[in-house]
């Protein structure tokens, strides 16, 4: 298969797994869901780095906004990972400081979770997923259409 048509259909892949997400992981008790959100963004993200080139200049805005969620939906794992340690501590404790910082650790969770749907919100009103598969779409002779 040549590069062009295999890169289209790993990228319409791996985008797809990205927004297969949706609704689940915008659901703030629905952890799982949006840790496998975020390994779909590192998949997206790899594949752009390795691809993005054939694709064309969609596919930087693309990595960029994948690391972005990356990030943000990581941050926002940690905190889970820790709360959860926590609640497991103060399960044995009474002490007010582990139910503080409990709250306190909450809210930043929290705040980050806002965060990742302001961002996820920015990525849906760009229309980058439509952008992103325009931009993979196979001319009538089977090449890579250019989008620039």
């Amino acid at each position: 298969m040549p590069l062009p048509e295999a890169a289209r259909r790993i990228v319409a892949v791996r985008s797809n797994e990205l927004f297969g997400f949706v609704p689940a992981a915008l659901d703030e008790r629905n952890a799982a869901a949006l840790h496998d959100m975020r390994i779909a963004a590192k998949r997206l993200r790899y594949v752009l780095e390795l691809l993005g080139f054939v694709i064309g200049p969609v596919a930087d805005e693309a990595q960029a906004q994948a690391r972005e969620l990356q990030t943000v939906i990581g941050e926002v794992h940690d905190y889970d990972v820790l709360i959860a340690r926590l609640d497991r501590l103060s399960a044995k404790s009474s002490k007010r400081g582990v139910r503080r910082l409990g709250l306190r650790l909450h809210g930043r969770r929290d705040a980050r979770f806002a965060d990742f749907l302001a961002l996820w919100a920015k990525i849906e009103d760009s229309g980058l997923r439509e952008r992103l598969l325009s931009a993979t779409t196979l001319s009538p002779n089977g090449s890579i259409r250019a989008h620039n």
